[in-house]
């Protein structure tokens, strides 16, 4: 006898409901897990460079001055697109955004977007046609503009050398002109430095290579400090006073007036030299007052040289100054010796003193010299890690900032590091900023700001060569997704 059997169900009606449960219980847990994601994400993110070569990692003192910033600054990118900066510009000056809010970015393409162009070019009073590839930064009305030919070094060694027929960028600048920039426009009252002349200074007008401080006076620019020359005089509203290298000395007078600044809680960098090194100049007595120490002599220091004359400096102490030096190097020709006085060889209300950087140990002072000329060391000679620089405060409560009235004073041994000649050379420029900005009390800037190499990868290939890179990326990587494909489906088919 035939029976028929009823096909039973797979599952019961209360599994298919436990399941539908389950996955929708799933889908919501899913969804709410995204959901919490992305918001801790929207409001705790965090940016990793994930190159080596990435431009536009902010470095520690340019995120400390973005977040003293409290006001709108507006940033225009006036910019052609297809410019080879533009993109370097542009993907830095998002981090700038991301750090604070208050940075507001907007890009105007003169070429793609004339409108734009003539709004900006109404705003900001540019120029019909001279006026293009550049960043505005605007805040409250104080602007400041960046040009495009200063954002970037021309490497031409390989053209004039006859290497090469083509001009590339070395260095981009970005970051040190863009925070100099925002600091300007939100700090709008500029400080003024004054060079004192007259007595064979270096200049700050002179752009030859030795002796001139061109480039110096560039990097009081770049920190929103105006400069000018002065002789026999110190304005009132001199901020800091620089004494680059004086050959000769200055007038009893001079110096009195120099004396009377320091005393009234002034800020003053001192540069010496080997040519002032076998005569008096009559600041090594104004120093003296202050606690320090010039030394009429040259140190040698042969283990870390590399013409004999010059000495790589490794040795910092912790000072503001020199602390952010450590592990890199600065660049010195025939320094002095700069040190701390003896112990009771001034008034009992002394100021602070502290050297900054020292030789090695194998480091030679020599105290013969004759018309800037020392003679060479002799195995008598005392060697030493001798200090070449010092740092002078008075006036400073422990644990308070510098207030109006206390005085600063930095006095380096060599005045070549600071030369159109060695201001590039290893740290030099980041001790030149590092010092300015002690000086002036200006704790925020206390940081390293270079300009950053601009890595340039060139792939020379033959014709033969680019053509089986060309049938491997239109054919040959297709069809091996393709083949691999098929394989599957006919294994599963079969």
């Amino acid at each position: 006898m035939r029976t028929n059997h009823e096909p039973q169900p797979s599952f019961s009606v209360a599994r298919r409901w436990s399941i539908s449960l389950n996955l929708l219980l799933s889908i919501v847990a899913v969804l709410a897990l995204v959901g919490m994601v992305n918001y801790l994400a929207a409001r705790h993110f965090q940016r990793i460079p994930v190159s080596t070569l990435a431009q536009t990692e902010l470095s520690d003192q340019t995120r400390r001055i973005l977040h003293a910033v409290t006001n709108m600054v507006n940033v225009t990118i006036y910019y052609d697109r297809d410019e080879s900066l533009y993109e370097l510009v542009n993907g830095l000056l998002k981090e700038y955004k991301f750090a604070n809010p208050r940075i507001a970015v907007q890009t105007v393409d003169y070429q793609r977007d004339p409108a734009g162009a003539q709004l900006v070019k109404a705003k900001y009073k540019l120029s019909a046609a001279g006026e293009k590839n550049l960043v505005i930064f605007d805040c409250n009305g104080n602007r400041k503009i960046i040009y495009e030919k200063e954002l970037s070094d021309l490497d031409l060694e390989p053209l004039i050398s006859g290497r090469s027929r083509e001009v590339r960028r070395s260095t981009f600048k970005g970051e040190l002109l863009f925070t100099s920039a925002i600091y300007s426009v939100t700090t709008p009252r500029a400080l003024k430095a004054y060079f004192l002349t007259g007595h064979g200074e270096h200049s700050p007008e002179s752009t030859d290579s030795e002796s001139g401080f061109s480039k110096f006076a560039g990097i009081l620019k770049d920190n929103n400090i105006d400069w000018a020359i002065v002789s026999n005089s110190i304005p009132n509203d001199c901020s800091l006073l620089i004494m680059a290298g004086p050959r000769s000395s200055p007038l009893p007078d001079e110096l009195q007036k120099i004396e009377a600044y320091l005393n009234n809680g002034g800020r003053a960098l001192v540069l010496f030299n080997i040519f002032g090194a076998d005569h008096d100049t009559g600041l090594e007595k104004v120093l003296a007052d202050w606690g320090v120490e010039v030394g009429h002599n040259v140190v040698f220091d042969r283990p870390n040289s590399t013409s004999g004359q010059d000495i790589k400096v490794f040795s910092f102490s912790a000072h503001s100054i020199s602390a952010p030096l450590i592990n890199s190097a600065v660049h010195m020709v025939y320094p002095r010796t700069l040190r701390r006085a003896p112990r009771g060889a001034h008034k009992a209300d002394a100021p602070t003193v502290s050297e900054l950087l020292f030789s090695g140990p194998e480091g030679t002072i020599v105290d013969d010299i004759t018309k800037g000329v020392p003679r060479e060391p002799r195995p008598g000679d005392v060697r030493t890690n001798a200090p070449l620089a010092v740092a002078v405060e008075k006036g400073k409560l422990p644990g308070l900032g510098a207030e109006r009235g206390t005085t600063r004073l930095v006095a380096v041994g060599d005045s070549i590091i600071w030369s159109n000649l060695l201001l590039d050379s290893a740290a030099n420029r980041d001790f030149a900023s590092l010092t300015v900005n002690w000086l002036l009390d200006r704790s925020q800037l206390l940081g390293a700001l270079a300009p950053r190499p601009i890595p340039y990868i060139r792939v020379a290939m033959t014709k033969s060569q680019m053509s089986a890179v060309r049938w491997i990326l239109l054919l040959g990587m297709p069809g091996s997704v393709l083949l691999l494909g098929t394989m599957v489906w006919v294994q599963r088919r079969y």
